[in-house]
């Protein structure tokens, strides 16, 4: 016993000498650092369910985050804590077999694509600027993969519901930020600049010296478009009465109006000809989808207005830039069917030397990686929509409903650069696909069942 009893004393002092000397080594910071995750890897190895909870939670306020501790290592940490989060339940999901869950055309076409967009990467000048690029485009998409293979069809209404409260906090967030003004600026850093050329523009509409709603997100057409994805989960998330949606939807909805953004609007108003398709749909396809077919045309019709500078008296010079950018982006792209190089392309590629800006994410993707590239993603859009629209289910369906909410902002913003929004929306989407894979369980149980009933009676009856 004193033998045990010692060893176990020798033990623990040899532990605490490791870790001072670890400490004196790197720093008490990066000690606490690799503390963190590795406490952080022990809990996804054993709860990876738990990895999905913490990427809803963390993701409203990366934006917010980095502003206000820019300069430090806190944005490049919290930054790299949802690549850690998607990365490690990603390899859960391969080493435990569970990707077998997720439907097989889904699966090759994310990998595909995202492996496809790696070989772009010899355009590009700086291998670190092409892996960030990598990071920003491609990397999110591989939730459509993970979340399906981690979460069951119990967890996901209660992932939906932490998305529900954490949309509700954003977006009051947004409010009340708006009200402060350009005070809110000078609060989080964005204001004063240093160069005039650095100042904030995006922040506001034309013509208007009071900021546009954007936090906690980094800007307002970011943030817009997710209020308008969970939109979507507010009107679709199962046993809720239409009151309680009503009010779920004010503070979402007004958020998305104090932004100004034109793109989640038009994604909004899709987002309701959708849901009242789907409605119509149980009385009369025909009618279903004659109108949708109608709102279609209205939505794309106004999105080429707004897009061409066709509104208003002299056009807002806002739009006369996205118009300017889709249509120089266009003619990029027919001349380099290939791409120009990964990570080269966006907002994010401003950080480097070498960069190319477009607005569109779409376009974005096709001038980094080529139209090849692009052709697959737009292949795994429409297929991820074909699965949900046949769904029975609300939670199914919400693949389709948040995919036609970000629709719009897609096609004419590079927002999807953003990973607060990308990750939110591929996240939703793999949910979906949670629950399509139970609703098509039953449906093969209850084949299962009736079979027998087949052989017994000889086939059909008269």
């Amino acid at each position: 016993m004193r033998s045990r009893g010692a060893s176990g004393v020798i033990t623990a002092l040899v532990g605490a000498a490791a870790l001072f000397l670890i400490v004196i080594a790197i720093g008490i910071e990066y000690t606490l650092i690799a503390a963190v995750v590795l406490f952080a890897t022990a809990v996804l190895l054993r709860f990876p369910i738990a990895g999905i909870y913490a990427l809803v939670v963390l993701l409203p306020f990366n934006g917010l985050v980095s502003q206000v501790t820019e300069g430090s290592f806190i944005p490049t940490l919290y930054g790299a804590a949802k690549d850690f989060i998607l990365l490690g339940i990603l390899l859960v999901a391969l080493i435990s077999g569970r990707v077998k869950q997720v439907p097989a055309p889904v699966v090759a076409l994310v990998f595909i694509t995202v492996v496809s967009a790696m070989a772009s990467a010899i355009f590009t000048p700086d291998f670190l600027q092409a892996s960030y690029g990598w990071r920003n485009d491609y990397e999110p998409l591989l939730l459509l993969i993970a979340v399906p293979a981690i979460a069951d069809v119990g967890s996901v209404r209660r992932i939906l519901a932490l998305v529900l409260v954490m949309g509700q906090i954003s977006a009051a967030v947004a409010v009340v930020t708006w009200t402060r003004g350009l005070e809110w600026l000078f609060d989080i850093g964005r204001l004063p600049v240093a160069n005039p050329d650095d100042f904030p523009t995006s922040l506001f509409s034309s013509g208007s010296n009071w900021p546009r709603a954007f936090s906690p997100y980094v800007a307002p057409n970011e943030m817009a478009v997710v209020m308008a994805s969970v939109l979507a989960v507010i009107w679709l998330f199962p046993r809720i009465r239409g009151s309680v949606r009503m009010l779920l939807s004010v503070l979402p909805v007004v958020a998305i109006i104090l932004s100004g953004s034109r793109s989640a609007l038009l994604g909004a108003v899709v987002l309701a000809c959708v849901l009242a398709a789907r409605s119509i749909y149980s009385r009369s396809s025909l009618l279903s989808v004659s109108f949708l077919v109608l709102a279609a045309i209205g939505v794309l019709a106004g999105a080429g207005l707004y897009i061409t500078n066709q509104l208003g008296d002299g056009g807002d010079p806002s739009l006369g830039g996205h118009s300017s950018s889709l249509d120089e982006g266009l003619r990029t792209l027919v001349q380099n069917p290939f791409g120009v190089g990964l990570g080269l392309v966006g907002p994010r590629a401003a950080n480097y030397e070498q960069s190319y800006h477009v607005e569109s994410f779409w376009l974005l993707i096709g001038l980094e990686a080529g139209v090849i590239v692009l052709g697959l993603f737009v292949i795994l859009m429409l297929v991820l929509v074909r699965r949900s629209v046949t769904s029975k289910s609300s939670l199914g369906f919400l693949g389709a409903a948040v995919l036609a909410a970000s629709l719009v902002s897609q096609l004419v913003l590079p927002t999807f650069q953003e990973g607060a929004v990308s990750f939110l929306v591929w996240l939703l989407v793999g949910l979906s696909l949670t629950a399509l894979r139970n609703e098509e369980a039953a449906e093969l149980g209850t084949s299962a069942l009736h079979e027998p009933v087949k052989e017994l009676t000889g086939g059909s009856q008269p």
